[in-house]
């Protein structure tokens, strides 16, 4: 008897999880695009979620089970259709 085997590859559950005046978990994150303490930005397949407030921070980045923690006081969020460009000048000065 033969056994067939397939490889399926699913997308990431996307998904965000607040906990007020704690943290943000992110599900289905496949990049991190840019991260400092005002502002985070990352790649959710065909999305980009854009996180602003203060004192923001990456607690945990993990791509390969495509979740990120961010703590700090969160001020906005914005979940856009397409990838997010990145400037000429911030990739030289990065």
């Amino acid at each position: 008897m033969s056994q067939l085997t397939s490889s399926v590859t699913t997308k990431p559950q996307k998904s965000v999880s607040i906990d007020f005046d704690s943290s943000i978990t992110i599900n289905g994150i496949t990049n991190m695009i840019e991260s400092d303490d005002k502002q985070i930005v990352a790649s959710l397949g065909d999305r980009t979620l854009v996180i602003t407030g203060e004192k923001l921070t990456v607690v945990n980045l993990d791509t390969a089970r495509f979740t990120c923690t961010v703590s700090g006081n969160l001020t906005t969020l914005k979940y856009e259709k397409g990838k997010q460009k990145v400037s000429f000048l911030k990739k030289i000065f990065k």
